[in-house]
């Protein structure tokens, strides 16, 4: 897997430059699930931000339960982890083979003492993703985040 063309195909990076991307993809490893397998648990610790450089992931409120949607290429997942420690929300099902680039939190704090503008962007870049879809959501979902959220706050993370 090319780290740095699944980085620069992220929405999430959209306003990054080359050199930017090329930063954060250094930090990366990169992680292999295969299909049918669970790339993480709901209630799992979430470590780590995702990007996606292969195949589809389902998200699921539980093992089994019903899909809320699925991702693929250029999507992320586990943005929450560079923000705050916590659990995962969902499931991810692999539907097919999955590629990933990985940031593991140790990894990105490294980065962010090394190269602290790219960590504060990324930062920034979360920030507005989360905004993003917590406004593009609706129903169910909807209704999912907004409690997760009230959790988090109510835990004082």
């Amino acid at each position: 897997m090319d780290r740095f063309a699944t980085l620069r195909g992220s929405l999430l990076l959209r306003e990054f430059s080359d050199v930017g991307v090329r930063i954060l993809a250094e930090a990366c490893e990169e992680r292999s699930i295969g299909r049918g397998t669970y790339a993480f648990r709901a209630g799992q610790p979430s470590t780590a931000l995702c990007f996606i450089g292969r195949g589809t992931l389902q998200l699921q409120i539980r093992e089994g339960g019903q899909p809320l949607g699925e991702l693929k290429g250029g999507d992320t997942l586990g943005n929450f982890s560079l923000l705050a420690e916590g659990e995962h929300f969902l499931s991810a099902w692999a539907v097919s083979d999955v590629e990933l680039a990985v940031l593991e939190r140790g990894a990105f704090e490294n980065l962010r003492k090394q190269k602290p503008q790219a960590g504060l962007k990324l930062l920034l870049a979360l920030a507005q993703d989360f905004g993003e879809r917590f406004r593009d959501a609706s129903g169910p979902l909807r209704e999912f985040l907004v409690w997760q959220v009230s959790k988090r706050q109510a835990e004082g993370r």
